[in-house]
């Protein structure tokens, strides 16, 4: 198989990606580098730890119309496939070099089995993941229709996790932690902020991605996380649903001044960002999009893949859009990196524009 052979050589496909890559982004003596945030550890035995929800995906594409009680609908295509935030982002993110351990749960079922054996074929340590005998392993139901899509999930053994399940001699070997669904992990969400603490005091750096509050709640204590904090990467509208501003614009300076980096993917037009009072804009690459589901989790992966590895955080931003663009060329967040070969193509072609400012806010309170 072609993903067997993507593993087998891929820190041989991390180098081949930094060349090709070097295309649109080249190394410039006078980039700003990450390099003095991270962990001095020569050669750590991971660079990324996950602590995420996992489930599977069934996407019914282009449902004739949106569903409705006691309504039937009917589906162009369906694909049952990797889901979860997080393991799109882990997934994709060994794949394009990171040695990456993962920390969930799933259930002793069929799509729990499943999980396990994707994540170990993309080369994936799993040995963290624990399967629940109580609860079914978590699914989301995704449908698009007319340029949209909507999702129904089912948890299940994603809330289970807590924090009594981290493997602290694990983290504590990495350079990177990040954190995906905070919403969707009730068992852990109390503790997110010890959990980074922590990950900050061992040295490492950090990130975070909150996606989508099914509750729609947007609480305040996500705020005092937001101090361990590297790297925080909501999409636009989560943006300023957090911060409770009306604009992008204000968002960005309230949640920068937390103290952390914010980078805000924005679908289609590309992301912006900003680290201190700095901003960074990048545009997308045009593609014929097969659909748009884990994108962000993609740009997240091609992000951390040169972030954690010290590299500039305009080479990151960059990269990102590329890794974001190109997961939207097949079905699901994961698929269209299964070909080494089309993706060296892909990243060798695309020419990202990114633009720095500087910008000054005038009101950051809450």
């Amino acid at each position: 198989m072609q993903i067997k052979f993507l593993l087998t050589h891929r820190d041989l496909f991390a180098q081949q990606l930094l060349l090709c890559s070097d295309i649109f982004c080249p190394m410039s003596k006078t980039s700003t580098q990450q390099t003095s945030a991270f962990k001095e550890i020569p050669n750590p035995p991971y660079d990324l730890v996950v602590v995420g929800e996992l489930n599977m995906d069934l996407i019914l594409d282009h449902v004739n119309n949106l569903p409705e009680i006691g309504k039937e609908r009917i589906a162009e295509n369906m694909t049952i496939t990797l889901g979860s935030s997080s393991a799109i982002l882990a997934s994709n993110a060994s794949v394009l070099g990171l040695c990456t351990a993962f920390t969930g749960r799933v259930g002793d079922d069929l799509f729990g089995n499943r999980i396990l054996r994707i994540l170990d074929e993309r080369g994936l340590d799993t040995s963290n993941i624990l399967v629940s005998d109580k609860v079914n392993t978590g699914l989301t139901c995704i449908y698009t229709t007319k340029g949209d899509r909507g999702m129904i999930t089912y948890p299940g053994a994603m809330e289970e996790l807590t924090i009594k399940d981290i493997n602290w001699e694990q983290i504590g070997s990495a350079r990177h932690l990040h954190l995906s669904s905070y919403y969707l992990q009730k068992g852990i969400r109390p503790d997110c902020a010890e959990l980074f603490n922590k990950a900050k005091a061992m040295g490492l750096t950090t990130s975070l991605d909150t996606n989508w509050d099914p509750d729609e709640q947007w609480g305040d204590e996500i705020y005092d996380i937001l101090k361990f904090i590297d790297v925080f990467l909501p999409n636009d509208e989560e943006a300023m649903l957090i911060s409770k501003k009306d604009n992008l614009d204000d968002a960005l300076h309230f949640l920068t001044s937390l103290g952390c980096i914010v980078v805000a993917t924005c679908g289609s037009k590309g992301i912006i960002a900003q680290s201190g009072s700095t901003r960074y804009t990048v545009t997308s690459v045009p593609v014929t999009s097969v659909d748009a589901i884990g994108a962000g989790d993609s740009f997240n992966a091609g992000f951390l893949s040169r972030f954690v590895k010290g590299q500039s955080l305009e080479e990151s931003l960059k990269f990102g859009v590329v890794t974001g663009a190109f997961s939207t060329l097949e079905a699901g967040g994961t698929t269209a990196f299964e070909d080494i070969e089309r993706f060296q193509k892909f990243a060798a072609r695309a020419n990202p524009q990114l633009t720095k400012t500087e910008t000054k806010a005038t009101d950051v309170k809450s």
